[in-house]
């Protein structure tokens, strides 16, 4: 990127709505005057770089290589394809073992016929459920797989059958059975592998038959879960160097060829998310180095391998709590982030004392005690409503759609009927606006809201209208992760209850809550400094 922007401008443009939900749209203007340039100007260079395949930039004087930002789009929108990568490795390594210990490499062959009998299957099932969706964008938008990308994916899935699964359980390899039973929770695995054998054998005829495919779903996540545990994966957050995207028991995966299969499913958002990611992690962590704070590439593995073991031997796995519950597009998109508020923890331990969070707990009580807010939203969607798919300018479109509807509600227009009548919601959207009562978290599970988007916003749409917003007011439009939104709050509850840290659990609580909300408003101010080229 030839032109020097300032990232504080970038951050701005995403505050936007913030600013006019604070009742400050005279400033917005000017603001947004201001910007409208440089943000021109860089729409322009972000559609140059997706046509280059991303190149690299520089961050208050420090340089990045074009791979660190590829790498970064890999695990933003590919977090299926590393997936299958990791897969893809165990695949090699143990069917190399499997032929080296007399088994026919004719195996191991699959045919493009299975393959389409497979895909024509699924197409099937998902047009059944979706009438009226194109499949292959539904693909790209949901997992971040061109056609080709998705039937690799086919493929190595049939790939992965042969090898860990041929035909009836009791022919199974010893890895195999060895990872299901050490899957197997209290003490039972031997037992549970005895059953699956048995279920595998027709009892009266004694002929092989096949599991269920509900119970081999169920074990093929239960072999690649334990693989994963006994293996040595390593991401970038571990230290691999720029051109490396995946380290498996020392099988590396290099980053340009990951990028090549991304690359045909990338929007021009996803860019954007990769680009801000990358400049502002590393101007977060220019800061905390230049304080002496940053964890190392040791101590920031042992450390994040102890506070995982509290989750991984359980079906809510580190992974699961990252991509499920705190809204992360990756695994190694939420270790990069971790490592940056551990590093944050350590160098604000003074300030984490039972005044601070006594204070803390009594500031956000209602969301610690069970306080709701009862919120209606028009929203406009940057996103297909049938697909999920990113729209091209997705963001700019949806504003005017707002601000037209914002020009109807001060002309005097119901709230409530173009709620009805304008209003964008996706099929499964059973609220369609209409939210009711909703505690903190429930309230940015509907905005699409996230810890992982927070950070790139710059704030959070959900923390204004469930704490600020004044009830029976309208607000807007106002920018969020998804899309721009028309937002009335109609009325709060208190909170159930005090909340005291004096309890251990609850501590424990309130402290992560302090450290997340320290760690933004710090965020926000280093990235109002920073400087990108």
């Amino acid at each position: 990127m030839n032109a020097r922007i300032h990232l504080g401008l970038i951050v701005a443009t995403a505050m936007a709505g913030c600013l006019v939900a604070q009742d400050a749209a005279d400033a917005l203007k000017q603001r947004e005057s201001e910007l409208r340039q440089q943000l021109q100007s860089l729409n322009e260079q972000l559609t140059t770089a997706r046509a280059a395949g991303l190149q690299g930039m520089k961050v208050n004087g420090q340089m990045l290589s074009p791979q660190q930002v590829r790498r970064e789009a890999i695990f933003l929108v590919g977090a299926k394809i590393v997936e299958a990568k990791i897969a893809d490795f165990f695949v090699e390594e143990w069917m190399e073992r499997a032929i080296a210990d007399g088994r026919d490499p004719e195996d191991f062959q699959v045919s493009e016929e299975d393959v389409n009998t497979d895909l024509r299957s699924r197409v099937a099932e998902f047009q059944e459920q979706n009438p009226g969706v194109e499949f292959w964008e539904a693909v790209r938008a949901l997992t971040g797989l061109s056609r080709e990308g998705y039937m690799q994916q086919t493929r190595q899935t049939e790939l992965f059958n042969k090898v860990f699964f041929p035909g009836p359980a009791a022919s199974w390899p010893n890895i195999t059975k060895e990872a299901i039973i050490a899957s197997a929770s209290n003490d039972t695995g031997q037992q549970f592998w005895e059953n699956i054998e048995k279920s595998s054998t027709d009892p009266e005829t004694g002929e092989p038959r096949e599991l269920p495919a509900f119970w081999m779903q169920l074990c093929r996540g239960w072999v690649q879960k334990q693989l994963k545990k006994w293996s040595d994966i390593r991401y970038p957050s571990d230290g691999l160097a720029p051109e490396v995207v995946l380290s498996v028991n020392g099988r590396e995966w290099k980053t340009d060829e990951a990028f090549d299969m991304v690359r045909p499913a990338l929007f021009l958002q996803d860019i954007e998310r990769a680009l801000m990611e990358v400049a502002v992690r590393e101007a977060l962590k220019q800061e905390l180095s230049a304080k002496g704070a940053y964890l190392s590439d040791e101590e920031f593995r042992a450390e994040f391998d102890e506070f995982r073991k509290e989750y991984d031997d359980t079906p809510f796995t580190t992974e699961v709590i990252a991509t499920a519950f705190k809204g992360y597009p990756s695994l190694e998109a939420y270790r990069q982030r971790w490592r940056l508020i551990r590093s944050f923890e350590k160098m604000i331990a003074a300030d984490i004392n039972d005044d601070n969070l006594a204070a803390h707990a009594e500031k956000f009580n209602r969301f610690f005690s069970d306080g709701q807010s009862s919120v209606d939203l028009i929203q406009f969607l940057a996103r297909d409503v049938k697909t999920g798919a990113w729209q091209p300018d997705g963001f700019p479109k949806a504003k005017a759609r707002a601000e037209a509807v914002w020009q109807e509600i001060e002309n005097g227009g119901s709230f409530d009927d173009l709620l009805k009548e304008k209003g964008e919601f996706y099929a499964n959207d059973e609220s369609k606006g209409r939210l009711g009562y909703k505690s903190l978290n429930q309230l940015r599970q509907s905005l699409h809201e996230n810890e992982f988007t927070d950070l790139l916003q710059g704030f959070s749409l959900g923390y204004h209208l469930f704490y600020d917003a004044e009830p029976g007011r309208i607000a807007g439009p106002m920018r969020g992760a998804s899309g721009y939104y028309i937002a009335r709050v109609n009325a709060r509850t208190p909170a159930r209850g005090t909340t005291s840290v004096e309890d251990a659990r609850t501590r424990e609580l309130v402290k992560q809550d302090f450290v997340t909300w320290r760690f933004l408003q710090w965020a926000n101010e280093v990235v109002a400094r920073a400087e990108i080229q």
